[in-house]
């Protein structure tokens, strides 16, 4: 069994060459490689290695790792988030509903979070849809004209 760390240094090179799309397809290519592994354990490791899915020249999602400048500025992160993959940013009572792409919820919520946002308490993410939790109404209105604004 590899250490988390040559599995990381393994899932950083199998990506940089472009042939991963998806987690499952992460789990098949290391599973074929002789690691052992669950879609959960990848599911942390893409979120620490910091890696985001992004349609490559073909209009396929691939993963690759995020820009330095993106993990300095969350707010740049998430507006290109937002314009690249949100569909619509609606308030609806004390939440805000984020509809995305397929598959692309998980990295939204997760650049959604990384704003640190006052108004923010909380996000869940599905697959296609982000649920941002908030104290009221009118931080929840706020919220999502910020968000639509940023590029969503």
């Amino acid at each position: 069994m590899l250490s988390k760390r040559h599995r990381h240094q393994l899932i950083k090179d199998l990506t940089r060459q472009g042939r991963i799309g998806t987690q499952g397809e992460l789990v098949t290519t290391l599973k074929g490689l002789g690691c052992e592994v669950t879609q959960a354990t990848i599911s942390r490791d893409v979120r620490e290695l910091g890696l985001e899915r992004r349609r490559d020249e073909t209009g396929r999602f691939r993963y690759i790792h995020s820009e330095a400048e993106d993990r300095r500025d969350p707010e740049a992160a998430c507006a290109r988030m937002l314009a690249e993959f949100a569909t619509e940013v609606v308030a609806a009572q004390h939440l805000v509903l984020v509809k995305s792409e397929v598959g692309t919820a998980p990295g939204m919520g997760r650049v959604i979070d990384e704003l640190q946002h006052g108004l923010i308490l909380g996000t869940v993410a599905g697959d296609d849809t982000v649920l941002i939790v908030t104290a009221d109404r009118v931080s929840a209105q706020k919220v999502a004209e910020y968000l639509t604004e940023l590029g969503g």
